[in-house]
């Protein structure tokens, strides 16, 4: 049960401290790519609220959908579509993970997801992250980063240019498996109900208090 349960945080979670986890020296970047890099961190630096439906592929062809919602600094709630039945929030350091087939509700510290980027106060690439690669494309950049130490996982985040926004990203396990998240309909900057970023076992009371999710959208093509 750890491992599934692990593996919907890994995916989608994002952090209470920007890129917890992830630290060392930068790959040799050119100019282009450290203004790549700078305009990122500005980017990333100015959310302070989002909200938005998800897409999450497995290296397996499996597919879920659900719902995110962000308060920078600290605060995440992750709602997973039935019939999967996954609901994550954080409130700051720690993670709460509940799983609606079992009825477990587990605790963890934050760090433990790899994608966890976004909830700091600040983002700092350069000083927090080995960024292994900058790639400029016509339509994106994309950026990847390796966990402190050299570990085998990596993250690679996805920015579309016009508008100029977070797109996507993907955690490469150390087997080299990638679990695809893609964002829909992504807002930034509208105020979230403090409701969402309390933790209570989903029933019926809880659903009639959720109100304003983002629009649900129809399953699309990942590849």
């Amino acid at each position: 049960m750890i491992q599934i349960m692990q593996k919907y945080c890994c995916a989608v979670m994002v952090t209470a401290a920007a890129m917890t986890g992830f630290a060392g020296n930068s790959a040799a970047l050119t100019a282009a790519d450290r203004t790549v890099v700078k305009r990122i961190e500005a980017y990333l630096n100015a959310i302070r609220t989002m909200s938005a439906r998800f897409i999450q592929a497995e290296p397996n062809g499996w597919i879920a959908e659900g719902a995110l919602y962000l308060q920078r600094p600290g605060k995440m709630r992750i709602e997973y579509d039935p019939p999967h039945r996954f609901l994550m929030v954080t409130t700051g350091r720690m993670l709460i993970v509940y799983n609606g087939k079992t009825d477990a509700t587990m605790h963890l510290p934050v760090s433990t997801s790899p994608v966890a980027f976004l909830l700091g106060d600040r983002v700092d690439f350069t000083r927090e992250a080995e960024i292994k690669r900058v790639v400029r494309r016509p339509n994106a950049y994309i950026i990847t980063v390796t966990q402190r130490g050299g570990g085998n996982a990596s993250l690679r985040l996805v920015f579309a240019k016009k508008p100029f926004r977070i797109k996507e990203w993907t955690v490469i396990d150390a087997r080299r498996k990638k679990t695809r998240v893609v964002l829909v309909d992504p807002r930034f900057g509208l105020p979230i109900d403090p409701v969402k970023f309390l933790f209570e076992k989903p029933g019926r009371n809880t659903a009639r208090r959720q109100g304003g999710r983002p629009p649900k959208v129809k399953a699309m093509d990942l590849k």
